[in-house]
């Protein structure tokens, strides 16, 4: 059984990041025992595509895409049982209580991770986030506190699942064209340097965010050399710096950043 092409599904363009149409209210969407029966199948049959993290492989990036398509569960399970005419994804025949357990994993795996029950101490690794060891907010800010350097994390749980936000934690350099956030050195024809991250550089302007948060609006005029880094100015090295414990503490508490709560409308809460 493979699913190569699982999510090459003909959605119309709408959705933001991770968000779903149309969600199913079937039972086993969110049912802790149904996502752990699909993780158990996910495992023996799909990783050989999509990876064990569903980080890709032979098959589609599961949890990051370039080009996002509106998510429905009941398209899921259709193309999970039916495959994908055109792409390496055969039928399967799997009964619908394991196909829906499969879709309730992948709802989990590649949904924001607000939606799933991460983890960890939400309140330790609040600690964690705005302490020093970390060092979080010195580049991040969540609702106005902290740094303005990185992206603003206050919707990072509302709109990126949980793979997402803990590759960047732990491999920030990773698919770094993806992140828009390049380290940039800027020096200037008066002499002066700037150093912080490049955003929205073209041929002609260039503006970028020091650490100190201030924005600048240069013209490529001024800039008489630029050097764009290969990795990303956040450190590399939490899996050293913080215990496991940290850690996962840490992606409890980002995994509970939402800027807009969304009601739950299940039947039967």
């Amino acid at each position: 059984m493979r699913f190569a092409a699982l999510f090459c599904i003909a959605l119309p363009l709408a959705a933001q990041h991770g968000r779903y149409v149309g969600e199913s209210q079937h039972p086993s969407i969110g049912d802790p025992k149904a996502i752990a029966a699909g993780a158990k199948l996910y495992a023996t049959s799909c990783p050989g595509c999509h990876g064990p993290d569903g980080s890709g492989g032979r098959g589609p990036n599961l949890v990051r895409r370039s080009l996002w398509h509106p998510l429905r569960d009941e398209a899921i399970f259709s193309a999970i049982r039916n495959g994908v005419p055109g792409t390496d994804m055969p039928p399967t025949k799997l009964p619908d209580d394991q196909t829906w357990n499969l879709v309730a994993f992948l709802h989990a795996l590649i949904g924001p991770a607000s939606e799933n029950n991460v983890p960890g101490d939400v309140s330790a690794g609040e600690q964690v986030f705005w302490g020093g060891k970390a060092g979080c907010s010195n580049c991040h800010s969540i609702r106005g506190r902290g740094g303005r350097m990185g992206p603003d994390l206050t919707n990072i749980g509302g709109s990126s699942p949980l793979a997402v936000i803990r590759e960047s934690v732990l491999e920030p350099s990773k698919d770094l064209m993806f992140l828009g956030n390049e380290g940039a050195t800027a020096t200037l024809k008066n002499g002066k340097v700037v150093k912080g991250i490049a955003r929205n550089r073209d041929n002609y302007s260039l503006q970028m965010i020091d650490s100190k948060g201030e924005l600048h609006l240069l013209s490529m005029n001024e800039v008489k050399e630029l050097k764009i880094l290969d990795v990303s100015p956040m450190p590399g090295d939490y899996r050293e710096r913080l215990s496991s414990a940290e850690l996962r503490d840490l992606l409890a508490f980002l995994s509970r950043q939402v800027a807009r709560p969304r009601a739950n409308t299940r039947k039967g809460n």
